[in-house]
């Protein structure tokens, strides 16, 4: 287990974002390129801009795996965010995906609408508990976990715990 003392200063954006960094660390080591993932983490790096959650969460619930290839078309469901090309590619890729990556996607989800609609109180209890339950869970497979130090730039005290609007764009270069 990891003590999570030091997760504690950081904000709910930048918890987001160590979390998409672990899913980042994860395809590395699944062997996954990157670049087949191009659309699921430009959606996922979006929380750490984005103004309004429910946009980010009506597209992330969308690219679970096993939510996505409940349908055979794109036609079947009237998705909020995700184009049919989009669909078409996921579909696709998410074919022969190893369950890691759906129980990431979902871990990442629950994560990110872990605080909606409620203020961020404290440290934020509720995403450092589901961020801890993402953190073991890569630990148990043994995927490398990101340094955090580049998070603890994104400080729990800053705007009310949302912390530094643009953390994911800044870590997504130095990463």
């Amino acid at each position: 287990m990891i003590n999570m003392e030091p997760f504690r200063q950081i904000s709910f954006r930048g918890r987001v974002a160590y979390s998409v960094s672990c899913f980042e660390n994860a395809l590395i080591a699944l062997n996954y390129d990157r670049n087949d993932w191009k659309i699921v983490l430009n959606y996922l790096w979006e929380f750490t801009s984005i103004q309004y959650l429910d946009n980010w969460n009506d597209v992330v619930v969308e690219l679970i795996p096993e939510n996505l290839l409940e349908f055979k078309t794109y036609e079947e469901e009237e998705f909020e965010r995700l184009s049919r090309d989009e669909f078409i590619t996921l579909y696709k890729l998410y074919q022969s995906v190893e369950d890691s990556i759906n129980v990431l996607l979902r871990y990442i989800y629950n994560l990110g609408i872990s605080h909606v609609y409620t203020i961020i109180e404290e440290y934020g209890e509720g995403s450092l508990l589901s961020l801890e339950v993402l953190i073991n869970f890569m630990i148990e497979n043994k995927f490398p976990l990101p340094n955090i130090e580049p998070f603890l730039k994104s400080s729990i005290v800053e705007n009310r715990g949302w912390g530094n609007k643009f953390i994911g764009t800044e870590l997504s270069k130095i990463l």
